[in-house]
């Protein structure tokens, strides 16, 4: 995995969060919309940073799925219609780390 995996599992989080609260597994307590905008605004303005690879961008954009991932986790806990939504984003997640080590230990990149 490399910058590209990086890149690319944070854009299929953007684009899982309306799927996700928009369609399959609407919030109870909230509009649809104001879900979307909570989950996905930080992710989509992360984004252009993350592409650019600016190390700083990739650490912030990890603490905002840190918040993700304990969210995702639990909603597929507790959740049986968000069960689906929220392992996909347990696995986009994980390939976002993983990703980001490999960056950071040098694998990622071209020599």
């Amino acid at each position: 995995m490399g910058p590209g995996a990086c890149r690319w599992s944070l854009v299929g989080l953007i684009v899982l969060q309306p799927v996700w609260f928009g369609w399959l597994a609407p919030p109870e307590l909230m509009p649809a919309w104001m879900a979307i905008a909570i989950m996905g605004l930080p992710l989509l303005i992360a984004l252009p940073f993350v592409w650019r690879l600016n190390k700083a961008a990739l650490v912030v954009a990890g603490c905002i799925l840190l918040v993700h991932f304990c969210l995702a986790v639990s909603e597929a806990w507790v959740n049986p219609a968000a069960r689906l939504p929220a392992m996909i984003q347990v696995v986009l997640i994980g390939m976002y780390f993983t990703a980001i080590s490999a960056i950071r230990f040098g694998r990622g990149q071209a020599r």
